[in-house]
């Protein structure tokens, strides 16, 4: 495992958002309160139970777009209504449990068909690994941006004032991931011929990345998380990858500069065995202060397929997320996941709680 070098910023978060009042009123413009980050550890899948449940009281809501809104408009570039059942139930144990959630609606391969064919255009099949992972749509066109802005508006009407998540995921401009930067550029040979047809260029892609981010700005009291990468650019023309690491800092910055404390910055794949493109994103990013929220690796990556997965291991990955200003930390609960680790500390290792509180500390008040 690599060495890190403890970083140390200052997290000043805002805590409401001004509403512009309507042209024709002569009131007061009110203040909307913004919700307070997620904080702490958190359940990447669902609701942590029995004894961890205090420690990592936190979970994510995942809910497929094409769950979420199976059925296109009639005469629409958008779906029609939403499905939010998952989304309720999900709630609804938040409340019994007296946690809180992030909302991840996941697009890319999980995008519902009629989304993929907007604007005439045909499913392109996504490979990952050199395996057919399924089809994706035309993210980067008007009409796909289109659909996606109404999803968001009608998730924004529904969810904004829900206590009980406290942030959602940005995810139009995606693949196989909730992680709008990666691209698969390894599988080009194979992902080119369906990219091709469907007319893709770098700069369609490049304004696609700053519309996502827009099309937050509909959440006024629940923050956007947004996951980084070193970008896999895609040239059209060469049809090469390249990591283009200045567009990564551009739109981090566009992020904060486009929702302000709304944006959550933050990176779905930290453990300390990354190349050194990652460790300058991290910086970037916690030199931006918070909040800011990172998902570890998976067990298996973390962990370098020891069972049992030894303690010190999860140290090294949540030492790391404090260094580049976490706020809160995903964990997997897979076998070698965090329900395998203790919850107090065990010397010479911390346990659980440990990190729970230096994270909510990191969040403030």
């Amino acid at each position: 495992m690599r060495r890190f070098a403890v970083l140390v910023t200052a997290v000043t978060a805002a805590t409401a958002v001004a509403v512009p009042a309507q042209a024709q009123s002569t009131s007061t413009p009110t203040a909307v309160t913004l919700k307070p980050p997620l904080s702490g550890l958190v359940d990447r899948a669902e609701p942590a139970t029995g004894a961890y449940a205090p420690v990592v009281d936190s979970f994510v809501i995942r809910v497929n777009w094409s769950d979420l809104q199976p059925q296109q408009q009639a005469g629409t570039d958008h779906g029609g209504a939403l499905d939010t059942t998952a989304i309720d139930l999900a709630v609804t144990a938040a409340n019994a449990a007296g946690m809180h959630a992030r909302l991840r609606v996941v697009g890319g391969i999980h995008a519902p068909d009629w989304a993929k064919t907007l604007g005439g255009a045909s499913p392109i099949p996504w490979y990952t690994s050199g395996t057919l992972a399924g089809t994706i749509g035309a993210f980067w066109t008007s009409e796909y941006g289109t659909a996606y802005q109404n999803l968001q508006d009608r998730l924004a009407a529904r969810y904004d004032d829900e206590p009980r998540i406290r942030d959602v995921v940005i995810a139009r401009c995606t693949t196989e991931f909730a992680e709008p930067y990666i691209r698969q550029t390894g599988q080009l040979s194979l992902n080119r011929p369906g990219l091709e047809a469907a007319g893709y260029t770098g700069a369609a892609d490049d304004q696609c990345h700053r519309d996502e981010i827009d099309a937050h700005d509909v959440w006024e009291q629940t923050r956007s998380y947004l996951a980084f990468n070193p970008y896999q650019r895609i040239n059209e023309v060469t049809w090469t990858g390249s990591v283009d690491m200045p567009y990564t800092r551009q739109m981090i910055d566009y992020c904060r500069t486009s929702l302000g404390a709304r944006c959550v910055l933050g990176n779905n794949s930290m453990y300390p065995d990354r190349p050194n493109n990652y460790y300058a994103m991290w910086a970037y990013i916690a030199g931006k202060g918070g909040p800011i929220s990172y998902q570890t690796a998976t067990a298996d990556l973390v962990c370098a397929d020891q069972d049992p997965c030894p303690a010190s291991t999860w140290n090294q990955t949540l030492e790391l997320a404090l260094t580049y200003g976490a706020n809160a930390v995903e964990l997997p609960r897979t076998k070698t996941g965090y329900q395998s680790w203790s919850i107090a500390d065990v010397s010479p290792n911390h346990g659980l709680q440990h990190y729970d509180d230096l994270l909510e500390a990191a969040a403030g008040p």
